[in-house]
């Protein structure tokens, strides 16, 4: 029972766990990580000290391919706030396997975006800490399906085709079941669902309202987002009225209300910009963001309250 209730504040509440606490920084979204990203590969760390990482690498993903030893010595996307003068470092450990997502450098070596993201974690027992929405929410996923999905969002992301029987396959058999919550027995099928609704955003693949409803509704903070996010891709008036409504009903937090609002504005054209604009003031001006600890070098990460996202101009 003590490994279930850690992995769940682990995983869903703080993300990545690192001792980098001197600095902090404007964590990025996944999708422009793998949009930006020019190798997908799965490395083991070999050694690390002041010239950065060493890794070899065991699996390269799509059409680039990268020799079997590399340095990682830098950071791609990394938006310093606060800064203390103690910099940055990579925090991983050697012997460790994970799968990062690479861009080259001028100098010849590789970058990951931020010392928090751009990478996921092996375990021992071949599950991986799977970043698809943001690295403070993640969730542990069997290799298989880790590599399945994530295989088709790269390829997808880098014109290159992938097994869209096989995805499909895999996000409707989620997607058919009920909700799954964080109790012991349910865990494992929550994170699958979220990793398909994630999965079938990042792949501009719409599922019917009809279909996914029933996770906005739940009581699960993860699966309202994931839900209300996904209907970014439903344009009919059935889906922007439930958002509206979502955005609007006290029983939804002011996170899951800004992803509403940013779904509703994509899809809603300007007549529901001028409806989100005759509701704002109602709506709450508190930026509480993705919470967690104040210490986590993402705390700079930035996120509007729901009265601000409704406000601003696209």
């Amino acid at each position: 029972m003590h490994k279930f209730k850690l992995l769940v504040i682990l995983i869903l509440t703080f993300g990545i766990q690192t001792n980098l606490k001197a600095e902090t920084w404007d964590e990025p979204w996944q999708k422009e990580i793998i949009q930006k990203a020019e190798y997908f590969v799965l490395a083991n760390v070999i050694e690390l000290d002041s010239l950065g990482v060493q890794i070899e690498i065991l699996q390269n993903f799509g059409k680039k391919k990268l020799p079997n030893r590399l340095l990682i010595n830098g950071f791609s996307l990394l938006n310093l706030g606060s800064s203390s003068g103690h910099g940055v470092h990579h925090d991983f450990e050697k012997g460790q396997k994970l799968y990062f997502l690479l861009t080259k450098k001028d100098d010849g070596n590789f970058a990951i975006p931020t010392p928090t993201s751009g990478f996921a974690v092996l375990d021992e027992e071949k599950n991986v800490y799977a970043t698809y929405r943001h690295s403070y929410h993640q969730a542990l996923i069997p290799k298989d399906i880790y590599e399945l999905t994530y295989q088709a969002i790269w390829n997808y992301y880098h014109n290159l085709e992938y097994n869209k029987s096989s995805i499909m396959e895999f996000i409707n058999g989620q997607i058919e079941k009920e909700p799954a919550g964080f109790a012991e027995n349910e865990i494992s099928t929550f994170f699958l669902q979220h990793a398909s609704l994630e999965t079938a955003y990042l792949l501009d693949v719409p599922i019917e309202l009809n279909r996914i409803r029933k996770f906005a509704q739940s009581d699960n903070f993860h699966s309202k987002v994931s839900s209300v996010q996904l209907m970014s891709l439903i344009d009919d008036k059935d889906t922007k009225e439930f958002l509206f409504e979502f955005i609007q009903s006290d029983d939804n937090d002011n996170f899951e209300k800004v992803i509403a609002i940013r779904s509703l504005k994509k899809i809603g054209g300007k007549e529901y910009e001028t409806r989100l604009l005759g509701i704002a003031e109602s709506l709450s001006d508190e930026e509480t963001g993705f919470g967690g600890n104040i210490m986590d070098p993402r705390v700079g990460t930035k996120f509007p309250s729901p009265r601000k996202a409704a406000k601003e101009i696209e």
